[in-house]
């Protein structure tokens, strides 16, 4: 091989590697592209309420624990029972719900309510106490908590029997 030759094929080589190598230059060099700023959260629409509607604070939710949907299964079975007059029938039902699930405050409300119609009013006073111990943070129990306990220890006459049982907890 000749000079010459040599020559042409190392130009012809270079030409091909010099612009690769500042095109690869190019595109290590910039800066990435700008990223968008995080979109801003939503603003929470609030519900409108009725006036003197006592709505549940989002705290005050109750646990998603399996004893927990448990214990509230039972504890339905246990209010239609006493929605049909069945209190010994609801007395179980919600004890069992208490048992599956002893932190269970609505469970504890309403067994409070059947043994009020069973005439045994002393046990629930204090079932009421533990139910207050458990929902004190949720309004909405609290001011049925309160209304059963007037009911209870005769505080005030109840003109009217308790509502039937139609609470979600």
């Amino acid at each position: 091989m000749n000079t010459a030759t040599t020559s042409r094929r190392l130009t012809k080589i270079t030409s091909l590697i010099v612009p690769v190598i500042i095109l690869s230059f190019l595109f290590t060099a910039c800066p990435p592209a700008a990223k968008k700023p995080p979109a801003k959260p939503k603003a929470k629409i609030e519900e409108k309420k009725k006036p003197g509607e006592v709505t549940r604070p989002p705290e005050a939710q109750q646990p998603d624990t399996p004893q927990r949907k448990a214990s509230n299964r039972v504890m339905d079975k246990g209010k239609t029972a006493l929605d049909g007059k069945s209190y010994d029938q609801a007395a179980q039902l919600f004890q069992d719900a208490v048992n599956i699930d002893s932190t269970n405050g609505a469970a504890y409300y309403y067994l409070a309510m059947t043994d009020h119609y069973l005439g045994q009013n002393a046990v629930a006073a204090g079932l009421l106490d533990k139910a207050e111990s458990l929902l004190r943070r949720d309004a909405y129990w609290m001011e049925k908590i309160e209304e059963l306990r007037s009911v209870v220890t005769g505080e005030k006459p109840s003109v009217t029997p308790l509502p039937p049982v139609i609470d979600q907890y």
